[in-house]
């Protein structure tokens, strides 16, 4: 398969392990595919995106590269750190959540990390998000049209990395996957059922792409919609097939997809006590990190899932674990709170 360019920032090919513990306790196999490991700072699924869109940057020759996300937001982190190594300047977007943002109160995850990185960070009131639309895109249009009127050449990346350069990470990452996948030894060419989270719709793009391009089919992936509605990820999600498609003359014809709705719980980037409770638990039992905004969310939805209809996604179950450690912090207080130990 002929790619588009990319520079190498993520430590690849990641892992796939079996959760022992936790395929006992739920009846099947389930495996890890670790793409929380792509690094430390630049790890989650985000690096494998920005490869190819830091890559397409440096060939048109900018200098500093515009991007915007919510105030824990793992894509502005690695977008930071990134952009820093190919010797980038960067500038983040930073939506505030509804209850604002307090600038007197100290930095914590993803947000102090982009502090240390020397970003530009410019914080856009959650007042001028609804008056977007809940959109964040004019928001970031509005910013690289000001940069460039001040003769700035600049590089735009929308939240998550999720345009059609973009979905090359995880278009790529199934052939990884697939080899990782068969040198594990079962017997079979990929998992009977693939399930991620999906957010800004780029990493789903991807894998519906690269599994259709590998000959596999779509109707064993399985998106956990971790904000928004089911409707709206099959709307977006489709465009961004359809455009990536096109853009890069691709043989993609499936457009069905399998989106499961109803958890997002209290909200984006809102854990209840008994999401961090099922957190730590599963730190104990399986000395995995789960984050409770993206990846944590998904994989509990997975489970539900499974204990709803356990035949319909087969015996072997693979879960993509797309990061987001770093934004544990921010839970600190209710984790201290619940935990009793404030």
């Amino acid at each position: 398969m002929n790619y588009p360019p990319r520079i190498s920032l993520a430590n690849l090919p990641t892992p796939i392990h079996k959760l022992e513990r936790l395929s006992a306790e739920v009846g099947r196999e389930i495996y890890l595919w670790r793409d929380d490991m792509t690094g430390f700072v630049e790890s989650g699924n985000k690096v494998r995106k920005l490869e190819f869109l830091l890559a397409h940057a440096l060939e048109q020759g900018v200098r500093r590269i515009i991007t915007i996300g919510a105030l824990q937001s793992n894509h502005t982190r690695a977008t930071a750190y990134c952009a820093r190594r190919v010797g980038l300047e960067v500038t983040i977007l930073v939506r505030e959540p509804k209850a604002g943002h307090d600038p007197h109160q100290p930095a914590t995850g993803n947000l102090l990390l982009n502090q240390l990185s020397g970003a530009d960070l410019k914080f856009i009131p959650f007042a001028d998000y609804q008056k977007a639309g809940f959109n964040s895109q004019p928001i970031l249009d509005a910013e690289t049209e000001a940069a460039r009127r001040r003769g700035e050449k600049v590089y735009p990346i929308p939240a998550g990395g999720s345009i059609p350069r973009g979905c090359w990470g995880y278009i790529r990452g199934v052939e990884e996957m697939l080899a990782t996948w068969a040198a594990l030894g079962l017997g079979t060419r990929a998992p009977d059922a693939l399930f991620f989270g999906v957010g800004s719709g780029g990493t789903h793009a991807g894998l519906h792409l690269g599994y259709q391009l590998n000959g596999l089919p779509t109707n064993i992936l399985w998106a956990v919609n971790i904000c928004d509605s089911a409707a709206y990820f099959q709307k977006h999600v489709t465009e961004l097939i359809e455009n990536t498609a096109r853009e890069f003359n691709l043989n993609a014809y499936e457009r069905a997809l399998q989106i499961l709705d109803g958890h997002v719980g209290e909200g984006y980037a809102l854990a209840s006590d008994d999401d961090l409770r099922f957190y730590a638990s599963f730190a104990h039992q399986e000395g995995v990190l789960l984050d409770p905004a993206y990846c944590g969310k998904a994989f509990r939805g997975m489970l539900a899932e499974l204990k709803k209809t356990p035949d319909r996604f087969g015996q072997r179950i693979l879960f993509l674990h797309s990061g987001g450690g770093h934004s544990v912090e921010a839970y600190r207080e209710q984790f201290a709170r619940l935990f009793g130990r404030v």
